[in-house]
């Protein structure tokens, strides 16, 4: 639990609290002390406070007030840490998950294999002769080389699947709730989908293919494991295409 996990809790709590203390010493409001203690305090604000002799109603106001100030503001800085959680995990260049990213979800996957009997796979991918394509067209046709492969593998991806550049021109995919069979015709299929759209960027256009190795997790695996497995997979294929 964060500590603004933790800060929104006390806040709740406190405001139980108070509300409770102040009702139970309202006898026309007795029977309000057995609500849920999931109940909000703002909920009953206008009967507590109608019950309250006037020099409490106040206070007891202005408690809800600071209550449902604070809860506010614990939101928005919720709202603030996972934007930036999303950033940290984040490729700088497109908008698929970066090395960090990609650890955090593989642990969770392995994970759900372990304990749950999840079936899932995972696909390591490299460009390849990248530095060719730098040599010849420019660093810029690199990067726009490196973004058309992102965009690509994310289209041919569910949405609950995992898709990361690793760093410089390795990339990676988690696939869950997927047999060995099906996961070898996805990679398959976006091998394919690679290489048959070719890359444009200032009126010029080139073709762009990947090798990828796929490795089908299993239960006691660690990252560091898979990940190793994933990438001999993937030597082997470059090795075969030469």
């Amino acid at each position: 639990m964060t500590r603004i996990d933790e800060g929104g809790r006390a806040a709740r709590a406190y405001g139980r609290v108070q509300t409770r203390a102040a009702l139970a010493s309202v006898p026309a409001a007795d029977g309000l002390t057995g609500l849920p203690e999931a109940e909000p305090a703002a909920a009953i604000a206008q009967v507590a406070a109608a019950a309250l002799p006037e020099h409490l109603r106040d206070a007891f106001m202005a408690l809800l007030a600071e209550t449902e100030e604070l809860r506010r503001t614990l939101a928005v800085a919720r709202r603030r840490i996972e934007e930036l959680e999303r950033l940290v995990e984040s490729d700088e260049l497109m908008p698929v998950a970066n090395r960090r990213g990609l650890i955090r979800d593989l642990a969770r996957t392995l994970a759900e294999v372990g304990r749950h009997g999840v079936r899932a796979a995972l696909i390591f991918v490299d460009v390849d002769r990248l530095k060719t394509i730098n040599d010849v067209h420019g660093h810029l046709a690199g990067d726009a080389a490196l973004v058309h492969i992102g965009e690509t593998l994310r289209a041919k991806l569910r949405e609950s699947d995992t898709v990361a550049r690793l760093g410089g021109d390795e990339f990676a995919i988690v696939l869950r709730h997927v047999d060995g069979e099906q996961a070898r015709a996805k990679m398959e299929q976006i091998v394919a989908a690679v290489a048959a759209a070719p890359v444009r960027l200032r009126g010029e256009s080139f073709t762009v293919t990947i090798s990828a190795g796929l490795h089908v997790l299993s239960p006691g695996e660690t990252v560091e494991g898979a990940l190793r497995f994933a990438d001999s997979a993937m030597y082997a294929h470059k090795a075969d295409k030469r």
